[in-house]
């Protein structure tokens, strides 16, 4: 590695550490997916060293920019504004002093923590914990406090370089998007589904989304939202590619032939068709949605049951078991519940009845259907055609 003293980015990631026999081809995934967000940022260089991702050469500048970014990166667990310099413990006691210089009216309690890749290093990590923490508190007067201090000053010890900071950020750690094949996700504009999409996104996944609409019997609210929504999401993988699906004649048809206490099921139905259809066409190999035990009547296991019967390919949700209060503050994180509160209204919601169906049974279901005259092939068709990329 360069010796030569710069700032750079130090990149943790966790899962990816498991991976043992493919583990390269993750940590190349995961650096490429760091470059797709940092695109139109300065830096020399990506370089996979040691279990660690480095950027080298970095603005610093623009380092709120950089750390910010690198948090929605899939697969990073932690990223640290560091200055790079020669590993020698001299060096490193004075670079720590200049570094924090300007910092010093900004806590009061620290901690150090060194980590060494380099065994053979002149000092053990106590050691320099000990020298370097020794130093600061008698410089700026400050008090060593092992938990919760205001500040952890990180080392790092890595061949024959020194880094040294105090200013990172947490990632979600998980793995790199792209790594987990590819999967289509129906997306409305309410809290759960942009919460289900992220939750794949974290497995790696690379996700497509289709939302279904019922414009102009509807606002065109849902359909502003949904982009909204991807556009937050987009944050998290760098393509966003959008089916929508004009769903009013379908809910018509279905209104028209089946009792009013099934409408939402045969919905619900005709949308899994219609996705798994699309899916296919596009090479996903399941479906995403934000279905959640109990939480409204179309989400018992038994309606589930009944939807789910009519596809032929995964069906993964990955909420089930969650409870309302965990979603919205996940869905509060990544910044798409202020979007999926704004008023709109739900192609099915807009239509449920005052007693829909809890406890389907399929045959009757089924039974139901046949009287329904429903071009499915020709609405997957035009979404085909029509795919937007936003």
């Amino acid at each position: 590695m360069n010796n030569s003293e710069f700032y750079c980015l130090l990149i943790h990631y966790d899962e990816i550490a498991t991976k043992l026999g493919n583990r390269n081809w993750f940590e190349k995934k995961l650096a490429r997916n760091i470059k797709n967000q940092i695109n139109d940022l300065k830096y020399s260089k990506v370089q996979r060293f040691a279990g660690r991702i480095f950027v080298n050469d970095i603005d610093y500048l623009k380092k709120d920019v950089y750390i910010n970014r690198l948090k929605k990166v899939m697969g990073v667990s932690s990223a640290h504004v560091m200055l790079s310099i020669p590993a020698s413990i001299d060096l490193i006691m004075k670079k720590s002093i200049d570094l924090l210089e300007s910092y010093k009216n900004n806590f009061n309690t620290f901690k150090v923590l060194t980590k060494r890749q380099n065994k053979s290093f002149e000092k053990k990590s106590q050691e320099v914990n000990h020298d370097v923490g020794d130093l600061i508190r008698s410089t700026f007067d400050k008090q060593v406090k092992l938990k919760n201090p205001n500040l952890e000053f990180r080392i790092e010890i890595v061949d024959d370089l020194a880094f040294l900071g105090f200013e990172q950020v947490k990632g979600y750690g998980g793995l790199p998007v792209g790594t987990g094949e590819s999967a289509l996700s129906l997306i409305s504009s309410g809290i759960d589904s942009p919460v289900a999409s992220f939750k794949m996104l974290k497995r790696g996944v690379q996700l497509s989304y289709i939302h279904f609409h019922s414009a102009p019997a509807t606002g065109e609210e849902s359909i502003e939202n949904v982009k909204k929504i991807i556009d937050k999401l987009s944050e998290f993988q760098s393509t966003k590619k959008l089916f929508l699906i004009s769903f009013l004649d379908v809910q018509k048809e279905i209104m028209s032939k089946a009792p009013n206490k099934f409408w939402v099921i045969l919905f619900r139905r005709a949308m899994i068709k219609a996705s798994s259809i699309i899916a296919k066409g596009i090479g996903a190999k399941a479906l995403i949605t934000g279905e959640n035990v109990g939480q409204v009547a179309s989400q018992t296991l038994s309606n589930i049951l009944a939807i789910s019967d009519t596809c032929d390919i995964p069906i993964l949700r990955p909420l089930i078991g969650y409870n309302k209060k965990d979603i919205i503050n996940l869905a509060s994180d990544i910044e798409t519940y202020e979007i999926s509160t704004l008023p709109y209204d739900d192609c099915c919601g807009f239509f449920v009845p005052k007693h829909p169906e809890t406890k389907a049974n399929i045959n009757v279901i089924k039974d139901c259907e046949k009287d329904i005259n429903i071009n499915i092939d020709s609405l997957c068709k035009e979404a085909l055609d029509q795919v937007k990329d936003i």
